[in-house]
């Protein structure tokens, strides 16, 4: 899987759903790695939040239920 910014828009359109899902988690690294974090802290900070007994898809679902809440505040 690649990051959901480097998909073109053939991709984007092919596999709309995997696309805004990826998007919603990139979004929130790269806001961490804007702040001046390395890209491993925001992950960690992902995994402390959600929790790493649960699946990539997972985290996705929640990113985007959180999303609709203004974000999580451990995430923000």
């Amino acid at each position: 899987l690649k990051p959901a910014k480097e998909l073109t828009p053939v991709e984007r359109g092919a596999n709309k759903l995997a696309y805004s899902r990826r998007k919603v988690f990139w979004g929130v690294i790269t806001q961490f790695v804007r702040s001046g974090y390395t890209s491993d802290a925001p992950i960690d900070k992902v995994y402390q939040v959600h929790g790493r007994q649960l699946s990539v898809s997972s985290i996705f679902v929640s990113f985007r239920a959180d999303r609709s809440r203004g974000g999580h505040s451990n995430l923000r």
